[in-house]
This record gives structure tokens, C-alpha cells and sequence, in this order.
């Protein structure tokens, strides 16, 4: 039996209602089951599980996907677990499977040398990695629960213990070859060692530093990057703190070993580092499976507060809205602080600390004011006071000095590329009235502030391509052209196509490039998400459709990265010979972002029991209703064009104009005939929905 079997049997003998109903309270409604979600707090059960599609979603927190993605969010495990923990909830004998897979080498190659050094840093010859560890106040229960070690200072102490392992030990860098002599010695030696993890316990790397008095440059090393160990995929003491961390749905992000070493023996085992490099999508994507809140511990010093920015964003833009900073004075880390107070006290110190969101837009608005509040708060002997008067900065307004005109002026300048770069328009509110706070200037000033300034900016950017153009209206190009005119809208490829958004980052609110200044382009981009995946959603259910309306969908120009994935999947399907059900959505591997956004519309569209005279009739009204979409997004962009452009410009552009309302007009006409035939569909819908999708 291999994985792909043993997934199909555990998917015919464990029904989805049957586990999920083992840890949510689920009662029948219709061809579904609802209850309350078990991923965030709710009083009106929102969390819908549907039988015949083998699917979960949450209308709340927008959590979906099939029986193992519920696992694995669950439990906070990696598939293969997932595997395991459904294969046991089954009664399914997974040994047979275990032993037919091979496993890398690596993986115990590296477990075995953490425990020699381990054994080495507890034994005689370790005597002063030791003291050096417990000078440092790290005490024997760390030392187990962490696995620390120590290489000895000796050349080949790895490689005389695994002499038959070499190449294995080359491959992961535990063992290099000398370019000079060509023999190998061991890569790391004379360090005290800390084993990384991955999030299932697997050595997969170590973390060495010198001991004090060394005369080697490199402080700290880690293991290079190999098959077993990617560093932007790992967060150290994720896994020994994993318990705490999933318990509390909380985690602080550290800069360094020591630092999650000392929180966790101070009773704060919430820390994770990453290791040498800066915080990353993977990183986050990661701890959103442990954790709903997050915390940066950083320095104050000028590279922290750049770190804490980025941080920031990177959190933000990955759903961590609650996100927050809690800054130390310069020269003290996290290990110093737990050097120094309780786990009580440190835990005190956190309340105190500064959500993401406010640090983000006051440093981008005043990064100079940040840094001078900074050096006059800093005092080793009073952590806690740095972040608190940060705090009472930002919150209360306290400035030494309250900014002049120009410095306000700036200030916008330097808001206007956050402000831009924000797609949910909820959020994008939000900052401008905090920023409009912090300026003591009205929002709604504000607001048409950084409106004209992506105007005129998009002017500028429109004039400066025809510049290079050099005016070539007429030349070569045909009434649909737009090569050469200076007119491609905003992010649009030299084709003339815009690429749909990624995956995740497209859905109804979303915005992009001139719709952050245009509210008609920003409805049509809305109303174009909703027609696509409406029309996903049909093809999923009725995969009869692709083959009647192959030659319309391959035209389909995406809006949405989401529909436009699953589509590719669709047809390649369609195209290889092979059929589908509503189970390809489990089937086919797709990204944990597509696989959310279909699973809670299939579920909605479960409970909806339409004839397939009338699912075909809506089929062709979002086909034409997505034409009409497009050609009027052309027009819309094409009157903000207008405005910027020459005499000559002007006439063409009002040319194509014509031609755009001509043809929508057309189509317009069409869908009409074909609502009035199928007047079901349109019952409850305004002008400019998409058929079949309500409001």
C-alpha cells in the first residue's frame, strides 16, 4: 500500500462528519452538518461540514479544506502525521507502509550526532563547554529539553565516529574537504552545539558558538543549506515549545538559541528564532499553524526598528493583525532579560507592548522622531520602560517638539507607499485615520491627499512611457492594440494583459495599482473575483461545461489568481482525457489558499439544488457577464488615460472607447435575452452582480 491508497482508504473508512464530529458539536442541516468553529471563537455556528464533498469551511474565519488539512490545522502537524493520526482514528496498519519507505539517511546521521554531542558536553572531556553553559545560568533541565551539546576542538571527531558515512556527512556539511590537502575534517568544532528541529522533532541542522577568548571571526555558524534543512523553513524551539505555544495560541519571535534557551527556563517557552536570516513568509505561514498572536522581541537599536518595520508588514499582510513589538534597550537580548527577571515579571514587561499596526504607521511617518525617542529611553537598567514610552509616544502624541509643515509634508510622502500597497479597504481605512491622528489633520483631507498624489503619480508614470514611445499613435497599431501608446493600465504586461493577483491575495475588496484611487475600478475588480470563481464553482460541480464552452473559457482574461489556478487544473484534466467530480479539490495538491476559497463556496452551493437546464442557462450569463466586466475595466481605465493624454492620444483612445461601448451595449443586450429566459437567476441580484451569486 502506498500514500496515495492509504489516503483513499482512509477517506472511504473514516467519514469527515464522523472525526471532525469527535472534537465539534455537529448537528444535520440539510445535506450538511453545522456547529461552532473550533478555529476561532464564535457564538452562531458558522462552521459547515459537507458529507458528499468530503469538505469543511467556516464562513467565520474562512478555515476550510478536506479531512486531512483538518488535521493538520487541528493538531498543528505536518501531512505525514496527519497520515498517522487519521490512519489510527481508522484502524488502518500503517507499518507495512513505513517500512516500504526509504527514508534519508540524513535524518539519522543527524540525531545521532546531537546526542554524541551532547554526551560529549556532559562528559569529562566537555568540561569547559560546560562551565561556560552554566555560567551562562543554563541549567541541566535546559540542557536536556533543548539537547545542547559542544564539538570538541579536533579535527575529525564526526568523522572517526561515522568513518563509513562520508558522503552523507559531505551532503549535509557536517564534513567538508580541504581544497589544499584533500582531506575532509568536520565543519563544525569547538563550539557548544544547539540541534534544530523541524516542527516533528527531526534534527535537521545545528547552531554552534565559539566559547568566549576564541580567536575565530565567526561567533555563531549554522549548518549551510542542504536537502534536509532550508533555514527559511525553520524556527528554532518551535518544536520544544510547541505544547505551550499551541496551548496559549501564542509565540514570541526571538533573534537567537540563547534567547528562546532563557525565556523557556524563566516558564516563558514561547520563543522561536530563526536561524541567520530575517523573518520570512514561510516562517509565518508556519507559526499560523501554532499561534494567533505574535510578539517580536527585537532591539531598539537602528536595525531593530528596521526589523520590527518589515516584521511588521510581513505579519500584517499575513493575517497576524494582532501582531506586536516589545523593543529592548540596546546591548540587552532576551537572554540578558531572562538572566535578569522571572518569567512572572517578563511576562508583565510583554503587556506593555506596541500592536504592529501602530508601530508600522508611526515609524513610516516619523522614523527620525522614533529614533530619537529611542536612544533618550533606553536605560539596560529599565527594559521595560523603552517599549512603554515608545508606547505613550505613539498612543498619547508626547513629541519633544510637534513636527512643522514640512515635516508633515514628508510624512505623507513617505505614508502615501504603505497606504498604496494596502489591498483590504477596511485596513486601508483604518491607517489613514491613525495616520491622520498622529498629523492632527482631518482624514477625510488626508485621504484626498494620497488620492491626488496616486493621480498625478500615475500621470507621471503614463507620460514618462510615452516619452519613450515616442509618440507613435497610428503606427502599426490596430483600434485593439495597445502597444506603443503609452495607455496600458496599471501593472499590465507589454501584451497589454494584467496578470491576475496571487493566489490568496485576490477576493472581493481587494485592490490593486490605480483601483486604490478609482472606486468604479475597484467594484468592476470586485464583481469580476465573484464572476470567476462562480464560474469555477460551476465547473467543479458539472464538469460537462468545459467541453460546451472550452473555446470561451480558454479567452477568459483572470482577475482572480485563485480561479485561475484551479482552472489550469481543470483543464489539463479535461485536456489528458480525465473526468472530475467535486473531489478534485482534495485530489489535486492545489495550494492551501485555492482549496479555502472553493471549499466554502462549494459548501454554500451544496445547499443549492438547481436543475441542470437552469445550472447551464446561469453558466453562459456569467460567461457573458465577465465580457461585460472586462470591456467595461478597459473603459474605466481608458477615461483615467484620457486625462493625461495629448490631442492625438485623445482621439485614439475615444476611438477605442467607442468601439468598447459599442460592444458592451451588445453583450448587455444578450444577457438581458438570456435573464428574461432565465428569470430565476435574477431575482435577487442588482445590475452589476455576477448571476447565481448573491449578495
Amino acid at each position: 500500500m502506498n500514500s496515495r491508497e492509504l489516503k483513499e482508504r482512509i477517506r472511504s473508512s473514516l467519514p469527515i462528519e464522523t472525526y471532525i464530529g469527535r472534537f465539534v458539536t455537529l448537528k444535520r442541516y440539510n445535506r450538511s452538518y453545522k456547529g461552532l468553529c473550533p478555529f476561532h471563537r464564535e457564538k452562531t455556528p458558522s462552521f459547515t461540514v459537507t458529507p458528499d464533498k468530503g469538505i469543511y469551511h467556516c464562513f467565520g474565519c474562512g478555515r476550510g479544506g478536506d479531512l486531512f488539512a483538518f488535521v493538520m490545522e487541528y493538531e498543528g502537524v505536518e501531512f505525514r502525521e496527519a497520515m498517522e493520526i487519521l490512519s489510527r482514528a481508522a484502524g488502518i496498519d500503517i507499518s507495512q507502509l513505513q517500512r516500504n519507505e526509504k527514508k534519508d539517511p540524513a535524518y539519522d546521521l543527524l540525531m545521532r550526532s546531537a546526542r554524541l554531542y551532547n554526551e560529549f558536553l556532559t562528559g569529562a572531556g566537555g568540561e569547559p563547554y560546560l562551565q561556560y553553559v552554566k555560567g551562562r545560568k543554563i541549567g541541566d533541565d535546559a540542557i536536556s529539553r533543548f539537547q545542547i551539546g559542544a564539538s570538541p576542538d579536533q579535527w575529525q571527531f564526526l568523522l572517526e565516529k561515522f568513518p563509513d558515512e562520508l558522503q552523507t556527512m559531505e551532503r549535509i556539511s557536517l564534513a567538508r574537504k580541504s581544497e589544499k590537502s584533500g582531506k575532509h575534517f568536520d565543519f563544525f568544532r569547538g563550539r557548544i552545539m544547539f540541534p534544530i528541529r523541524d516542527s516533528s522533532g527531526q534534527v535537521v541542522g545545528f547552531g554552534g558558538r565559539v566559547l568566549p577568548g576564541s580567536d575565530n571571526p565567526a561567533k555563531y555558524m549554522n549548518s549551510p543549506e542542504s536537502s534536509v534543512f532550508q533555514k527559511s523553513k525553520v524556527l528554532y524551539g518551535l518544536f520544544e515549545n510547541m505544547s505551550s505555544i499551541r496551548k496559549s495560541r501564542t509565540a514570541i519571535v526571538t533573534e537567537g538559541y540563547l534567547d528562546v534557551v532563557g525565556l523557556a527556563e524563566t516558564g516563558v517557552d514561547l520563543g522561536v528564532a530563526p536561524l541567520g536570516t530575517a523573518l520570512t513568509q514561510d516562517h509565518i505561514h508556519l507559526l499560523k499553524r501554532y499561534a494567533d498572536h505574535v510578539t517580536l522581541m527585537l532591539d531598539g537599536d537602528a536595525a531593530g526598528r528596521e526589523a520590527a518595520r518589515k516584521g511588521a508588514q510581513l505579519l500584517i499582510g499575513q493575517g497576524f493583525q494582532s501582531s506586536r513589538m516589545f523593543f529592548l534597550p540596546t546591548g540587552m537580548d532576551p537572554f540578558d532579560l531572562s538572566r535578569k527577571y522571572d518569567g512572572r515579571t517578563i511576562q508583565e514587561f510583554l503587556e506593555s507592548s506596541i500592536s504592529s499596526d501602530s508601530y508600522l504607521i508611526f515609524y513610516t511617518l516619523f522614523p527620525d522622531v522614533l529614533g530619537r525617542a529611542f536612544q533618550k529611553l533606553a536605560d539596560p537598567e529599565k527594559p521595560a520602560e523603552l517599549t512603554q514610552g515608545i508606547r505613550s509616544l505613539i498612543h498619547d502624541l508626547r513629541f519633544d517638539e510637534p513636527p512643522g509643515l514640512e515635516e508633515k509634508k514628508a510624512a505623507v510622502e513617505r505614508f502615501q507607499k504603505l497606504y498604496s500597497e494596502i489591498e483590504d479597504s477596511i485596513i486601508r481605512e483604518f491607517y489613514a485615520q491613525e495616520a491622520a491622528r498622529i498629523l492632527s489633520i482631518e482624514v477625510g483631507g488626508l485621504i484626498q491627499q494620497l488620492k491626488q498624489r496616486a493621480a498625478s503619480a500615475q500621470g507621471n508614470q503614463a507620460s514618462g512611457y510615452r516619452a519613450d514611445q515616442g509618440r507613435s499613435a497610428g503606427r502599426g497599431n490596430t483600434p485593439g492594440s495597445q502597444s506603443g501608446l503609452g495607455i496600458m493600465g496599471p501593472g499590465k504586461t507589454p501584451t497589454g494583459r494584467e496578470p491576475a493577483q496571487p493566489a490568496g491575495s485576490s477576493g472581493p475588496g481587494a485592490t490593486r495599482g490605480s483601483q486604490e484611487s478609482n472606486p468604479e475600478l475597484s467594484r468592476i475588480h470586485d464583481h469580476l473575483i465573484r464572476c470567476e470563481r462562480s464560474l469555477m464553482v460551476k465547473l467543479l460541480t458539472s464538469a460537462r461545461f468545459l467541453s460546451g464552452y472550452l473555446t470561451e473559457l480558454r479567452q477568459l482574461d483572470f482577475e482572480d489568481g485563485d480561479s485561475e489556478i484551479l482552472w489550469r487544473v481543470l483543464e489539463d484534466r479535461f485536456l489528458s482525457g480525465e473526468g472530475w467530480d467535486e473531489d478534485v479539490l482534495i485530489h489535486s495538491n492545489l495550494p492551501n489558499r485555492v482549496m479555502q476559497s472553493f471549499s466554502g463556496l462549494l459548501a454554500a452551493d451544496g445547499n443549492q439544488d438547481q436543475k441542470n437546464e437552469e445550472s447551464e442557462d446561469t453558466f453562459k450569463e456569467l460567461l457573458l457577464h465577465h465580457r461585460i466586466l472586462r470591456a467595461k475595466k478597459k473603459m474605466s481605465e481608458i477615461r483615467g488615460q484620457m486625462v493625461v493624454a495629448d490631442e492625438v492620444e485623445q482621439s485614439y483612445l475615444w476611438e477605442r472607447y467607442s468601439a468598447l461601448l459599442k460592444e458592451t451595449k451588445t453583450l448587455e443586450f444578450q444577457l438581458r435575452s438570456q435573464s428574461a429566459q432565465n428569470p430565476k437567476n435574477t431575482t435577487s441580484r442588482g445590475e452589476s452582480d455576477p448571476p447565481g451569486v448573491e449578495n
